[in-house]
């Protein structure tokens, strides 16, 4: 599977990429990534990035990050007056985003997560690591995720799973995958959050990066202030999980 990003859908003022997993989005300032990243195939491949970003930008055009081993839509703005057009968008949560999920468990309803997201402390392993918290935590961000399950699964060793399409409506660090794994039903594959359950029957479907993709996004082109909806397909790597397994009784949820 390729690590280069491919081009969705590109304007003169922004571009929409498909992002592959394992590539990181862009260096933390001061903290040298030791692979390429997105931004340094922005530089590359979009002319605009270089020409219209200071050099020492560390992640020019982003409007959004996803996490290095989630796949699907990233949007990139070619300008400085979009990007803020588009993060405004995003702030103000009128940029709707739907990512798919597969997950361990049985999620039979839609529902709401709300909760409040922090670092789980402040040594390296912690930083990374997000918890969410039903209280005012200090340092803590309210998060909400709305969920909708699609469709039920088995396997042969007896795991469930549910497939399940996430709406988050804030943007917070490993939101998605924290509230599902403190709902219940962590992502399948996901690495930093797997319980011993999670990790046995990732390694069932043979899954080493979370099975979490961004499949939409829509929002309001900043030039023309018509509505743009950018689909992607899952990746490659995820599709091929399905063949492992079988839709269980009762199916569409």
């Amino acid at each position: 599977m390729s690590n280069q990003p491919t081009i969705l859908r590109e304007t003169a003022h922004w571009v929409a990429l498909n992002k592959p997993p394992s590539l990181v989005v862009h260096d933390v300032p001061g903290e040298k990534h030791a692979g390429s990243t997105l931004v340094d195939w922005l530089r590359t491949n979009i002319p605009a990035i270089t020409t219209n970003f200071d050099a020492a930008d560390p992640r020019p055009g982003i409007v959004h990050r996803l996490d290095a081993d989630t796949s699907g839509i990233i949007l990139v703005a070619k300008d400085p007056a979009t990007l803020q057009a588009l993060q405004d968008q995003f702030r103000e949560r009128s940029m709707q985003k739907t990512y798919q999920a597969l997950v361990l468990g049985a999620i039979h309803a839609d529902g709401e997560f709300v909760g409040n997201i922090a670092r789980a402390g402040t040594d390296t392993e912690h930083r990374v690591k997000r918890l969410s918290f039903s209280w005012d935590k200090h340092e803590a961000k309210p998060a909400e995720t709305g969920y909708h399950p699609t469709n039920h699964y088995v396997d042969q060793a007896g795991h469930t799973y549910t497939l399940v399409e996430l709406y988050p409506k804030t943007g917070r660090t490993h939101q998605l995958r924290v509230h599902l794994t403190d709902a219940g039903w962590p992502i399948i594959g996901d690495q930093t959050y797997a319980n011993k359950e999670s990790r046995d029957a990732s390694q069932t479907l043979g899954l080493t990066r979370q099975f979490l993709h961004a499949v939409s996004l829509t929002f309001q082109d900043p030039i023309t202030h018509k509505p743009v909806t950018v689909e992607s397909e899952l990746a490659v790597d995820l599709q091929a999980v399905f063949a492992k397994l079988a839709i269980s009784q009762g199916g569409t949820a």
